[in-house]
């Protein structure tokens, strides 16, 4: 930016802060004279107050958010077109080339890349109809595709970033790189289903996805406890509901799909408990006796005029074949289980890593050798899970609490307040959330902690959390890294209108509590109070 644009927007800073304060004494006068009783005037205000500051966060470019990916609707169409069409055994090559087309267009700048495209469908259901419009009625098309590297690593609150990792319109399902990774590794049956599909479904497959598939062994993603679990409860929660007097029977209203989705993850299971391998297709052969019995009723169904007692008898046959499978999940957990999670978790892991470095590699973390031995002797006396970090990892060591107001006294405790990061080669391989605050506090204690991951860090100063602001602009701590160094030169652009809300906000509730003589009996609090107000 020129030096005649930071003017610029210097002043326009200036002016919408200006226009702000004036709207603020507004507001403050009318609460005095009584007039903000009047609801539209008090409505007003407040509305206007909220578009002034809005303004100002505009142009001291302070709301900045994170961005979801969007779908470009005007594929839609023609793309649910092409999914409820096709099965596997009909997608041709000219189908999948309209398919990719469709899909790239869908995604258009959204995203980093895309991983692989799939048609998912249900075979069991296939073979109660006829018709393949009626067999590809259910179909999912099922995208993973790789999140741009800022909305990765953005600072984000992770409820707002997991809802974004999933687009669902039910028949177009998107899903980002990492929740498709992490709920393949909990057992999702679907995710799984798209890596080890049906012949024919793979619509698209990026050199990554190949490398998944050659690598990830169906009994390793089937043989965890998750999976089984899953496939066994969902197989009957999804169809079956709890009888008054004990037992199992029919939900009301149970459609031969979702009872065909319970079949589809029994024979799952078996596959994992009785054969130890995958069949994506219904092969009679392969089946149980059980589940010959259920393929044989289903096979009849659409010529069925009683439509409610074929299904009661497929339903009775699947709670048999449940119940057949459940022993057998119970012991193989036990056994096998946790070896099974293991193996799935490093392979998939590996394959996150590769995809969103695209195959590069991650530079190690570096400390100041000059330093290490004094941090190390930091990190000892802090204890808890920060002595098992390395010291590049660390990016500030602050003593807080009375300490950081010069409060303390002989008897205080020390608080320590620590920043750091997880590898990035940790982060990418997560399979699993991962922790970002270790606290140690009590009465009790003589040393007291709060260690903090970077993403955590920023969330809360983004947030204008107080506490967070004065550990910037103080300037001596017990560490600083580069990393921190380099951010607090930065330190005066966080503080926006938002913060200074928050400040007003906290100094608003301190006179409060001084007024009511809430910690008399607490002069070192009192003074904590009356220093933050100065």
């Amino acid at each position: 930016m020129s030096e005649e644009s930071e003017a610029v927007c210097a002043d326009l800073v200036q002016l919408s802060t200006n226009a702000l304060q004036a709207q603020e004494r507004i507001s403050w006068q009318l609460g005095r004279s009584g007039a903000l009783e009047d609801a539209n005037v008090s409505e007003k205000v407040h509305a206007c107050l909220d578009i002034l500051r809005s303004q100002k966060a505009v142009f001291e470019k302070s709301n900045a958010d994170f961005t979801s990916p969007h779908i470009n609707e005007e594929s839609l169409l023609e793309l649910k077109q092409l999914t409820l069409m096709h099965t596997p055994a009909s997608i041709n090559d000219e189908a999948r080339e309209k398919f990719r087309n469709l899909v790239e267009l869908s995604l258009k700048d959204q995203c980093k890349s895309i991983v692989s495209v799939t048609l998912l469908t249900c075979p069991w259901y296939e073979l109660s109809q006829r018709e393949r419009g009626e067999q590809a009625k259910h179909n999912i098309l099922l995208i993973v595709f790789c999140s741009n590297d800022n909305q990765f690593f953005s600072p984000a609150n992770p409820h707002v970033k997991e809802n974004a990792s999933v687009i669902d319109f039910g028949w177009f399902c998107a899903v980002e790189l990492c929740h498709f990774g992490q709920a393949l590794c909990r057992g999702r049956t679907r995710n799984l289903e798209a890596v080890c599909n049906r012949q024919g479904a793979d619509v698209y497959s990026s050199h990554h996805w190949q490398e998944l598939r050659n690598n990830l062994k169906y009994m390793s993603v089937t043989g965890t406890p998750g999976f089984l679990e899953a496939s066994l409860g969902q197989a009957i929660g999804g169809i079956a509901k709890k009888r008054k007097h004990g037992g199992m029977k029919l939900k009301e209203g149970a459609t031969i799909f979702e009872i065909c989705s319970s079949l589809r993850l029994l024979q799952h299971a078996e596959n994992t408990l009785l054969h130890g391998e995958s069949h994506s297709e219904v092969d009679e052969a392969t089946l149980s006796s059980v589940g010959k019995t259920a393929l044989a009723q289903l096979k009849i169904f659409y010529d069925q005029t009683d439509v409610v007692a074929c299904k009661q008898k497929l339903f009775d046959v699947l709670m048999k074949w449940a119940g057949e499978l459940r022993p057998l999940a119970n012991a193989f957990k036990a056994k096998l289980g946790k070896q099974k999670q293991n193996e799935t978790d490093m392979v998939v892991g590996e394959w996150m890593m590769k995809t969103r470095l695209q195959d590069q590699v991650v530079s190690p973390q570096t400390s100041l050798s000059d330093e290490a031995s004094k941090l190390r002797e930091l990190m000892e006396k802090i204890g808890g899970p920060v002595t098992s970090m390395k010291p590049e990892q660390i990016i500030l060591v602050a003593v807080a609490g009375s300490a950081m107001y010069n409060l303390n006294t002989p008897t205080s405790d020390i608080d320590y307040v620590v920043v750091y990061s997880t590898p990035v080669d940790t982060l990418l391989k997560a399979t699993k959330k991962l922790p970002e605050c270790h606290e140690s506090r009590g009465t009790e204690k003589v040393v007291e902690y709060g260690a903090y991951e970077a993403r955590l860090f920023c969330e809360m100063l983004l947030k204008c959390s107080v506490v967070i602001l004065e550990l910037l602009f103080t300037e001596k701590h017990e560490y600083t890294s580069p990393l921190w160094q380099e951010l607090a030169k930065h330190k005066k652009s966080f503080v926006t209108e938002k913060a200074i809300s928050q400040y007003l906000g906290l100094i608003k509730n301190n006179f409060k509590s001084i007024g009511k003589g809430k910690h008399c009996e607490s002069p070192k609090r009192d003074r904590k109070l009356f220093y933050q107000v100065q």
